[in-house]
């Protein structure tokens, strides 16, 4: 078994609980949470694009995002995850990327126009095969990472559950000072 093959394995109950996440059945159908959802990638992703050094800069390259840092509100889970991302950017880029790469048409269909471009891949196959190659051959830690993995999803379930009470009580999601 690769490790990519054990990774998912090993973490695809924690990945479950976030797909099946009452925010994410509201994204599906409410713009705001679509936004926000989007917004909470982004700011991940940025953090992420701000400390992963892959020894491979043409999988680095293909795999970069253009974006700016999005005004979003930034709760105690969502700073935890964003420091998570500085610690361990190779395991979180793992999550958000593999997740737009393989989910990023179906996410089209849920999410602001404006927001397509970022959630889409050139190739989106030959990218997922080769991060997955990439991991293979250069985590050497796989006990960490899978554990690493596991964490950052259970604070994004925590993410969520406070995004879908902010839904609910109509309050702000934009960081206002």
């Amino acid at each position: 078994m690769s490790f990519t093959e054990r990774l998912y394995t090993e973490t695809k109950d924690a990945h479950k609980i976030v797909d099946r996440h009452p925010f994410v059945s509201i994204m599906r159908k409410d713009e705001i949470a679509g936004e926000m959802y989007i917004n909470f990638n982004k700011i991940c992703i940025y953090e992420l694009q701000q400390n992963l050094a892959l020894k491979d800069v043409n999988l680095q390259s293909r795999l970069h995002r253009d974006i700016e840092q999005p005004d979003i509100y930034i709760n105690d889970h969502l700073n935890e995850l964003l420091i998570l991302c500085k610690q361990y950017p190779l395991e979180l880029e793992y999550m958000f990327k593999i997740g737009l790469i393989k989910g990023g048409n179906m996410l089209k269909k849920y999410i602001p126009k404006h927001a397509h471009k970022f959630v889409t891949f050139n190739n989106p196959n030959d990218l997922f095969n080769d991060f997955k190659n990439y991991l293979n051959e250069n985590v050497s830690n796989q006990v960490l990472f899978i554990k690493n993995v596991n964490d950052a999803y259970k604070l994004i379930k925590l993410c969520f559950d406070e995004f879908y009470t902010r839904l609910n009580n109509k309050l702000y999601i934009k960081h206002h000072n």
